[in-house]
């Protein structure tokens, strides 16, 4: 691996599948369940726990205020990364678990309760909190079919950094230390609003449009992202000497890193309407036709502070049009 990925993917715009947000957005998937009907989550074809790791440690930030307790992290940058497939294993062994690596106490301050269930957008805004925007040209016959509306949730975390220890002595990681001094300390977690729009046509095609603002982390003033990144990098599978040129070339403070299976993801950076994006696409091989994992596809982009996925089973050029035509 070089450093092509950094300058390929990196864009303004931030990424719309932080590990909180990922976790939202799964949970209106569950929310109406169609058994036989591709999903388009397979496209990070097990990569999503890596997200998550990346998505809790990598967070871009934005400092609140010069007398704030905390930095304010907000997605607005980002940039894939492929993984071996053997380290995704090898994690899976490991019974990884991002969250537990932040540490044990968890204190949910707004429980954001089950999705809510809509039959048009119009009924859907109130929910969400703001003025939706929707994609204008549906190709193949797709029609509007429901529309989910997740709420808001914020997190507090009472660090332990004794799991991460842990794990990157499980992965054999003992040239790189945690930085000392978080323990006990707090991170926080606010995750807006997310509106999931989800379109299909009498041949079981499924398109789904996602749309929220940005998720926001509170972090302990001082923390040295740099280290942080070079931790995760190396928990991905990078090289000590690669890791390390990487995560000092990288602005964390606008980037996050999007980990997808080297054997099974392809993507390449894209312009919707203007915004540079970014397309991914399943090509496992391996999988069968009619299987539930069959491959998807996923246009992400963001612009004036949210964050837009349009996913699915459209050929490249047909999701493209759709994401052009978001208004």
């Amino acid at each position: 691996m070089d450093d092509r990925f950094l300058n390929e993917s990196r864009r303004e715009p931030d990424a719309g599948f932080g590990r909180k947000l990922r976790a939202r957005l799964r949970s209106i998937e569950d929310a109406e369940p169609r058994p036989g009907v591709p999903r388009w989550q397979p496209l990070l074809a097990g990569s999503l726990a890596l997200a998550a790791f990346a998505a809790l440690f990598m967070l871009p930030a934005v400092r609140a205020t010069a007398q704030s307790v905390l930095d304010l992290f907000r997605v607005r940058d980002f940039a894939v990364v492929t993984i071996d497939a053997n380290r995704i294993e090898q994690l899976k062994s490991q019974h990884f678990d991002a969250k537990s690596l932040l540490g044990g106490h968890v204190e949910k301050l707004t429980d954001p309760g089950p999705p809510q269930g809509f039959n048009s957008i119009e009924a859907a805004t109130a929910a969400a909190g703001f003025a939706p925007l929707r994609p204008t040209t549906l190709l193949r016959g797709l029609k509007l079919d429901s529309v989910f509306v997740s709420g808001e949730s914020r997190q507090r975390i009472t660090v332990d950094t004794q799991p991460l220890r842990d794990m990157m002595a499980a992965l054999d990681i003992h040239d790189l230390t945690v930085p000392p001094g978080l323990d006990g300390q707090q991170v926080t977690i606010f995750v807006p609003r997310v509106m999931a729009q989800k379109y299909r046509n009498d041949r079981h095609a499924r398109v789904a449009f996602i749309q929220a603002a940005s998720p926001e982390v509170g972090l302990p003033p001082g923390v040295d992202l740099a280290r942080f990144g070079e931790i995760g990098l190396r928990v991905l599978g990078l090289k000590p000497a690669e890791a390390n040129r990487l995560a000092h070339s990288i602005d964390w403070r606008s980037t996050l890193l999007v980990p997808v299976a080297a054997n099974a993801t392809t993507f390449q950076q894209i312009t919707v309407n203007g915004a540079r994006g970014m397309y991914l696409e399943n090509s496992d091989d391996h999988v069968k036709p009619g299987d539930k994992d069959q491959p998807g596809a996923v246009v992400l982009w963001s612009r004036d502070g949210r964050i837009y996925a349009l996913a699915g089973d459209l050929d490249h050029a047909g999701l493209v049009a759709m994401a052009e035509s978001v208004r």
